[in-house]
């Protein structure tokens, strides 16, 4: 490193002003003398030292991009689990880039996304782009005060669609960005339930039965959906959007004109709606951690004030009590443990998760109910409660989230994108 500007890290980009390029310097080692041709602030053969502008060059080294909001009905969710993750991270000495997606998909910098209840914040809203291209970071800003930050990590934290359906992760895999969490693929697997249960059933995991109500079928033959729900499932049911989250959208319903309700709710918020029988059952939960070696926390259990745990109980109201560990026998507990890994592993998941659990309290039976890829992170949600409840406190959880996640793209970085011809 040069000793005379350690403040310039590699690798590390500038874009010049006068021919709008981008120029690319490593530094390597230079003989007899500090400042050279490979020092980032070397203009050019034979020319002078001449430190960059800092608005044209930001240090990547021990930074991580937080994504948050988003389009969905969970943006003041993931609000609320940026704020709790970024005091966490910057406690541990990162630098946190705080980027605010608001309600039309816009990229903004968020200069204090602390404190916030309900909104992106207004400070100063800068906006962001992600170029579709290796190497390209983070550009913010406008005209003079352009700048572009290479992140270490990129920690997406939008629940729902564009965020937690693998549109974003995606995006980062274009750009070869490291990430923390799940791919393309599990993750948009994981937030489609009806295509999660065909997976999970076809691995053997149990799942409750289904059907799938597509919006394009409720509009041509309402009446034919409603027999057909009717023979399949005569007793009470929950209906619930099919790609969604935070139980927003779910409803119970037993009667007809309920049933008739539920759909056009739940097919307000998505294209195609799932319904269960409603079993009468407990609401259990593990968190899980890993890429190829993965490890499950204890089990929690959820017991919901009202009917079940939507969103009003899970954000709102107190009487919702979360029992950690849940009261389980030593053998359910490993065997919903055993499921929630296996269940990880069948829908690719990597980083983190949590899965759900109904536990039918006649058969004590447990059924997969889904697989959240981006599970919340407020001071209430389950998931770092349970990993707390098996050793592992919030700040190490989130360390080893970043870890896995650089892990991950290392091995991603180290597969080769062309081979050699037959004799050549």
């Amino acid at each position: 490193m040069c000793a005379s500007h350690p403040e310039m890290r590699v690798p590390w980009r500038l874009y010049t002003a006068t021919g709008g390029c981008w120029i690319s310097a490593r530094r390597m080692p230079v003989s007899g003398s500090e400042c050279g041709p490979a020092c980032p602030g070397w203009g050019g053969f034979g020319a002078p030292w001449r430190k960059p502008p800092a608005r044209w060059c930001v240090p990547e080294a021990g930074s991580i991009a937080l994504f948050f909001g988003g389009r969905s009905v969970e943006h003041e969710v993931s609000i609320r689990s940026a704020r709790s993750v970024m005091v966490e991270l910057e406690g541990q000495g990162w630098k946190v880039f705080p980027v605010a997606v608001d309600r039309e998909g816009r990229w903004f910098t968020a200069d204090n996304p602390l404190g916030v209840r309900g909104s992106i914040p207004e400070g100063t809203r800068r906006p962001v782009k992600l170029r579709a291209e290796p190497g390209a970071g983070l550009e913010t800003g406008e005209g003079k005060d352009l700048q572009w930050v290479y992140p270490d990590l990129y920690f997406p934290l939008i629940h729902g669609r564009g965020g937690e359906d693998g549109t974003l992760q995606g995006l980062l895999n274009l750009a070869e960005a490291p990430y923390a969490g799940s791919g393309v693929l599990a993750s948009a697997l994981a937030m489609d339930k009806d295509l999660a249960k065909v997976v999970l059933r076809q691995t053997g995991l149990p799942v409750l039965d289904w059907l799938v109500v597509s919006a394009a079928d409720w509009r041509r033959k309402p009446d034919a959906i409603i027999g057909k729900l009717q023979d399949s499932f005569p007793g009470s049911v929950f209906i619930k959007p099919a790609n969604g989250g935070s139980s927003i959208g779910t409803s119970r319903a037993a009667s007809v004109d309920a049933r008739r309700q539920a759909l056009d709710l739940a097919l307000s918020l998505d294209l195609k709606a799932i319904v269960e029988p409603a079993v009468d059952a407990r609401e259990i939960e593990v968190s899980v951690l890993g890429n190829d070696d993965i490890e499950a926390s204890v089990a929690g259990e959820i017991v919901p004030a009202g009917e079940f745990y939507d969103y009003h109980a899970k954000y709102c109201d107190g009487g919702t009590r979360l029992l950690v560990p849940a009261p389980l026998q030593d053998d359910a507990m490993d065997h919903v443990r055993d499921l929630a890994c296996r269940a990880y592993a069948a829908l690719n998941c990597r980083g983190f998760g949590r899965v759900d659990f109904l536990m039918d309290r006649a058969t004590g039976e447990p059924y997969i109910s889904e697989l959240n890829t981006l599970p919340g992170f407020t001071d209430v949600s389950m998931f770092p409660r349970l990993w707390e409840a098996s050793g592992l406190a919030y700040g190490p959880l989130l360390a080893r989230i970043v870890e896995l996640g650089k892990r991950r793209a290392r091995a991603r970085k180290s597969l080769r994108h062309e081979i050699e011809e037959p004799g050549s």
